[in-house]
């Protein structure tokens, strides 16, 4: 990752002293291919200032707005570093040109009467247009630099909020995964005293299932058949431990796409609480999973019998099932599935009902 980034970085400062010295530069190299009766001094100063406007360009591109204006934020400061710069340079030049043969001039004014007032003109003309180019150079390499800087700015949002939906990803999980297997572990301690056959085959039922969680659920996501498949042996386990008069069924979907795939243990916590907030003191006890992947849409529906009592003194329940596990759920709706899933909940008349509703479109992706 680091030679990648270090890489990234010296392409794009390659590009950068390339676009700009062919920026510059191009007016030259043109008028070297277009010289009609200029002398070949001025071609040759155009060059010698390109190359100055270059070096304009790249010190304020790398090293004076990033000292001076993003770490530090002294605006002052970097105007008059830019100010004595380019007085430097506009008083430096002429004179170079001075000590080494004078100012071209064109031809048609070769044999014009030279007088001090007329090579102050030239000297002033020089300052004013080649003092204007720097001003433009500067002001180019401020405006990249900062559009670069706030790219920057960005793309580290976007890597700090993709880390943060990880964590928080691994953090809801971490809260689902002890609550599946306290429940399990709970189950499996009320078989032993009175089934103990029955409790080493949830024994067993249970290795299954911490086996998928383990090295299954650690992916983002699983294949919804295998999603299914563990809901199903979970239920199977859990109805060891119900009684007979509590009427428990699970329709899930006979084919499944094996190109739809599911965060892992998305459906768990609605069937969890199915049999959590189930109540066999009730008339007619029940608990309903149906699963289905008809009409573009994963739906998974459960619903399970409570009485008003069991209503009364579960705040998961009062609330409209916005217990622990239902909002942990939402939430990791919410990071991985945007505008694509619906989850409604409604306890009326002693039923509670959940309906989750995910894109098929959301899991093929």
């Amino acid at each position: 990752m680091n030679d990648t980034n270090r890489l990234g970085r010296l392409g794009g400062t390659a590009t950068v002293i390339l676009l700009s010295s062919l920026l510059f530069y191009l007016p030259s190299i043109l008028a070297i291919f277009n010289r009609n009766d200029e002398p070949l001094g001025w071609t040759i100063m155009s060059v010698v200032m390109a190359t100055f406007y270059t070096a304009v360009f790249c010190t304020n591109y790398y090293l004076l707005v990033p000292q001076m204006l993003i770490r530090k934020d002294n605006k002052p400061l970097y105007f008059v570093a830019n100010i004595c710069l380019i007085l430097l340079i506009c008083s430096f030049i002429p004179i170079w040109f001075e000590t080494h043969g004078g100012l071209p001039h064109p031809r048609h004014k070769g044999q014009a009467t030279s007088s001090l007032s007329l090579h102050m003109m030239e000297y002033i003309r020089f300052i004013i247009r080649d003092g204007i180019m720097m001003i433009l150079s500067a002001a180019l390499a401020y405006a990249l630099r900062l559009s670069r800087e706030r790219e920057n700015v960005r793309r580290r949002e976007l890597e700090l909020n993709a880390e943060r939906r990880d964590i928080e990803l691994k953090s809801l999980k971490a809260q689902l995964n002890p609550h599946f297997l306290f429940n399990s572990l709970n189950n499996i301690y009320a078989l032993i005293g009175f089934a103990p056959e029955r409790a080493q085959k949830a024994l067993h039922d249970l290795s299954n299932l911490l086996r998928y969680q383990i090295y299954d659920s650690s992916s983002p996501v699983v294949p919804l058949c295998k999603e299914i498949c563990f809901i199903s042996e979970y239920v199977e386990l859990m109805r060891l431990r119900l009684n007979s008069n509590v009427r428990l069924s699970c329709k899930t979907p006979g084919n499944v796409p094996e190109d739809v795939h599911i965060a892992p243990l998305m459906l768990l916590t609605l069937v969890e609480n199915a049999f959590k907030h189930l109540s066999s003191g009730c008339g007619s006890p029940f608990i309903e999973i149906a699963i289905s992947t008809d009409g573009g849409f994963l739906v998974c529906e459960v619903s399970n019998s409570y009485s008003e009592a069991e209503k009364k003194k579960d705040t998961g329940v009062e609330a409209g099932g916005h217990g622990v596990g239902l909002a942990n759920i939402r939430r990791q709706l919410g990071l991985l599935y945007p505008g694509a899933h619906s989850l409604l909940t409604t306890g009326d008349d002693g039923v509670f009902r959940a309906t989750l509703s995910i894109s098929i479109d959301a899991l093929t992706k």
